[in-house]
């Protein structure tokens, strides 16, 4: 069963139950050691989208069913952590759960779906709405339908990464981003190369302002 957790991952604790490649535990071991000001200050050693790029090149490229298939479920973890902003706002939208059931069938068959779907459902994902979380949220969802395509998937995974944890798709403060990316080290790297998805969603919900004081 999937929950949700508000977060503060402050250790290094793998699930017990992953298994996966000592050089990878290395790799997000070292990535974990780096200081805030690395990851997300502008003159860090760094910076969050290089650490992004380091981690998914010891996760390994989606070259075969197998690896294809755990970067979908890392993206699909990372959107339903997502799912709650896009309800919060706009609780009668249906498309994050378009998305899913499309998402679920594709782990079912592992079939090729066409590039243009993420188009097709998300036609206006460029332009700016009437809020920021939401916009990054759709983003997430936009970029879970192109990992689904082999040809998009590296580079969906790094752009729904940086919306999720550097933006506000998730948690608006900036004090979560490196809970966040705590989390996706130590919970959904982990499950997603199990072929799973991870036990614990980050919860941004505690944060949200009422949509009336937006309007």
């Amino acid at each position: 069963m999937i929950k949700f957790d508000i977060g503060h991952y402050t250790d290094f604790k793998l699930p017990s139950n992953s298994d996966i490649p000592e050089q990878l535990q290395q790799t997000l071991h070292r990535v974990w050691e780096r200081k805030y000001r690395d990851l997300y200050e502008t003159g860090g050693k760094c910076n969050v989208e290089e650490a992004f790029v380091e981690v998914m090149t010891a996760f390994g490229m989606p070259n075969d069913a197998i690896s294809h298939q755990r970067y979908v479920y890392m993206a699909y973890g990372i959107a339903l952590a997502a799912k709650p902003t896009i309800k919060h706002y706009f609780p009668e939208e249906h498309k994050a759960d378009i998305v899913q059931g499309i998402v679920s069938c594709w782990l079912k068959d592992s079939c090729e779906i066409p590039e243009t779907w993420a188009d097709t459902l998300f036609p206006n994902i460029n332009k700016i709405g009437k809020y920021q979380a939401t916009d990054e949220a759709y983003n997430i969802f936009y970029g879970l339908l192109q990992t689904l395509n082999t040809k998009t998937a590296y580079n969906a995974i790094l752009d729904l990464l940086y919306d999720a944890i550097t933006g506000d798709a998730i948690s608006g403060f900036n004090e979560a981003r490196r809970d966040m990316f705590n989390w996706w080290l130590i919970e959904v790297i982990p499950a997603a190369y199990c072929l799973k998805l991870p036990s614990t969603l980050y919860s941004g919900k505690w944060e949200f302002p009422p949509v009336s004081k937006l309007a």
